[in-house]
């Protein structure tokens, strides 16, 4: 049973948080924003030590500890509150007596994958062990977007690690972490400044003319009342490819991301009979050495919008399109 005590204060969403929400209501009782994954542990575990870290990780980072109080804010958006304690067990998965462990694993955790989370003030993760044999264990985190990004994915990891590890050696475990409130803070402050207008502005005089969409939803008619199925595409670069790309990027003064990028646009382009691509770029919008320690959701989506003469080589492509991302760096914070 799970135990909250104690409200504190409550506090608007940040932007990032304010375009999960929403769209997570259009979307209805949905997992699309159910994010996490596992990770393997080699080695003999303690449940019940692990329970107690599981527990340690929780005090230590107050976004783990975010409600949602529907309604509560203006307009109808729901404000947040980091409660003060929250007890949520860690259910263990005994796996070991299976044919095939890893793989009645796999299955389970996708299940568990779908279920959706409830954006009512009820817990926004759920962890799990898995115990597949007795020196193989999985431990399992699954999040609403809402409360984590992939940054703080592996934050938490490493400091579910450190605290079970400290335990283990009968050392103090260390407890304090940065707290998601001064994120928040520094959002709202952000949306009050003269950099926010500047910054607002350099995003309306690039998109005045929208373009069209480069790709139509082929699905509508055929899932009319369900969302479409998402699939992952997974192309891995060659070890010399990498090296070629990196050294062509070098002799344009720039980085393998631009490169990669420019290759995207000149097939888009080609393809699609278009002068124009938009890409949504993830920023990690993590501004300074503390937010890189605190977990909780930074990450927002920044429209990268290419449109260049068809009459540049390749390298002045590649030097033009690094001199885009260097004026969108600049003003990326705009959500």
């Amino acid at each position: 049973m799970n135990q909250l005590l104690q409200l504190t204060d409550t506090y608007p969403l940040t932007a990032a948080q304010r375009d999960i929400w929403l769209d997570q209501m259009t979307q209805g009782h949905s997992p699309l924003y159910t994010i996490g994954g596992y990770l393997e542990i080699n080695g003999a575990v303690d449940p019940e030590r692990f329970q107690q870290a599981v527990e340690l990780l929780v005090q230590k980072h107050d976004a783990l500890r975010t409600m949602l109080l529907p309604g509560a804010g203006e307009a109808g958006l729901p404000m947040q509150t980091l409660i003060a304690a929250l007890d949520e067990p860690v259910p263990v998965q005994d796996f070991s007596d299976q044919p095939d462990p890893q793989a009645s694993a796999q299955v389970w955790m996708q299940q568990r994958m779908q279920i959706a989370f409830q954006l009512d003030g009820s817990p926004l993760f759920r962890f799990y062990l898995i115990k597949l044999n007795e020196t193989s264990f999985y431990f399992v985190a699954h999040v609403h977007h809402i409360i984590l990004d992939g940054w703080g994915i592996s934050l938490m990891f490493e400091s579910l690690g450190d605290l079970y590890s400290a335990l283990e050696d009968d050392q103090p475990p260390q407890v304090s972490a940065p707290s998601y409130v001064d994120f928040i803070q520094d959002d709202a402050r952000y949306r009050d400044s003269t950099r926010f207008l500047r910054d607002q502005q350099y995003w309306l005089d690039k998109y005045q003319e929208v373009p069209e969409p480069l790709f139509v939803a082929r699905y509508r008619d055929q899932y009319p009342k369900q969302l479409a199925p998402s699939r992952h595409a997974l192309w891995r670069f060659a070890h010399s490819l990498n090296e070629r790309v990196d050294a062509l990027a070098r002799r344009h003064q720039s980085s393998r991301f631009p490169v990669l990028l420019a290759a995207l646009y000149v097939y888009f382009i080609r393809t699609s009979q278009r002068d124009e691509l938009v890409i949504g770029l993830p920023i990690l919008n993590r501004s300074n050495a503390a937010f890189k320690q605190t977990l909780g959701l930074f990450t927002q989506v920044s429209a990268v919008r290419l449109q260049f003469g068809v009459d540049l080589s390749f390298g002045e492509l590649i030097r033009a399109v690094t001199r885009t991302l260097k004026q969108d760096y600049r003003n990326q914070r705009f959500p």
